[in-house]
């Protein structure tokens, strides 16, 4: 019995003598704060996606009547490709059913459906204009992709 307690006060005083050892990770809120309260460098596009996603794409939105998306993430697009980017995630089993023709309709739609909501606060995107938008399934690659108002299929 002696022993056994002897042990146990050994594996508690090695225990607390590896944890002692250990630096520790905490830092004071001073240099929380100088770390993540000042401001960031971003464009004023930047804010307003961002603002845009936040306020009018984060709940749940019913895109079109066949379930084909489920939710958009937004980014300054590169110069070349428009002004603004668009990434709709698809869902892969509403997709592999429908015509191409179909598909091609309601990837326009969703992205003019976007715009109609950012032209407030970005009008150069009303109707399409200036968007770069591609169509990805969940942990896929690009199946479509929206430039200046043509949605071309990579089937």
């Amino acid at each position: 019995m002696a022993v056994t307690a002897n042990i146990q006060r050994i594996a508690a005083l090695l225990a607390l003598a590896t944890l002692a050892s250990f630096p520790t990770s905490a830092q004071s809120p001073a240099a929380l704060a100088s770390k993540y309260l000042k401001p960031a460098e971003i464009t004023k596009l930047d804010w307003l996606l961002l603002r845009a996603e936040v306020e009018s794409f984060a709940p749940p939105i019913r895109w079109d009547t066949h379930g084909l998306i489920d939710s958009v993430i937004l980014y300054p697009a590169h110069p070349a490709r428009g002004l603004v980017g668009m990434t709709f995630v698809v869902n892969k089993d509403s997709y592999v059913g429908l015509p191409d023709d179909v598909v091609r309709k309601t990837f326009v739609d969703v992205v003019n459906g976007a715009c109609s909501v950012l032209r407030v606060t970005i009008p150069e995107v009303d109707k399409g204009a200036n968007v770069y938008a591609n169509f990805v399934v969940f942990g896929g690659d690009i199946i479509a992709e929206y430039k200046k108002g043509i949605v071309s299929l990579k089937r």
